[in-house]
């Protein structure tokens, strides 16, 4: 093989153990922290002091099983899952992202574009590539299992970060430590798990925007 081939091969996007164009640098999360895990990368994309997940998964409502109170310093738990899940719960007033950040003095902004004010998979894909042209920092929430079609997660709601619009599919980067940190999705199997989402009004596009109000 010829140095200027190997050159080439070392160079291209598929021999590349990431993404040549990829938007963020993933983390991965502990149990339950996507939400953090998710948010930290949009805060280290945009030059934020970071925040451990712990700490901004506390300040949004975060609950564990008891089971897994081991790996916290200090969280919350409930023997049984919250209406919710376990996890964030944002869905509380005080626990809203916007009031979290107000708190943690973290300059962003949250806003929703919930699955239920977005009519059709090819209105979703319009949505995210203006985000992407403008380069927005969104995260997806959405049910898991109707992601992957696997039933045993039928139960599992979670978050990643969208990073670009390849070939008219979705590239996200999922802070599981299960899974591969960047996951390419056809825009129907993510429209159908947005609608799946435990709560029509959270499912969906989260904007976060930075602003000026840090002190």
């Amino acid at each position: 093989m010829s140095d200027e081939h190997t050159a080439q091969v070392q160079g291209s996007d598929y021999d590349s153990p990431t993404p040549h164009d990829s938007r963020y640098t993933p983390f991965t999360q502990q149990p339950s922290c996507c939400v953090p895990t998710c948010i930290q990368m949009v805060m280290y994309r945009n030059s934020i002091p970071l925040r451990p997940a712990e700490e901004i998964g506390y300040h949004l409502g975060l609950v564990v099983s008891p089971d897994r109170s081991k790996l916290f310093r200090n969280v919350r738990t409930a023997a049984d899952a919250p209406p919710a899940g376990y996890g964030i719960q944002m869905h509380i007033p005080e626990y809203e992202p916007n009031a979290a950040f107000a708190r943690m003095n973290i300059p962003l902004a949250f806003s929703v574009e919930p699955i239920a004010s977005i009519p059709s998979a090819n209105e979703l894909l319009k949505r995210l590539s203006t985000h992407e042209q403008g380069d927005h920092d969104v995260i997806v929430a959405f049910n898991l299992g109707a992601l992957l079609d696997d039933a045993d997660l039928k139960e599992a709601h979670h978050a990643c970060v969208f990073d670009r619009i390849v070939d008219g599919r979705v590239r996200l980067i999922d802070p599981s430590f299960y899974a591969p940190k960047w996951r390419v999705f056809d825009i129907e199997q993510l429209f159908v798990a947005m609608q799946k989402h435990i709560s029509s009004d959270w499912g969906g596009i989260w904007l976060l925007t930075k602003t000026n109000n840090s002190h």
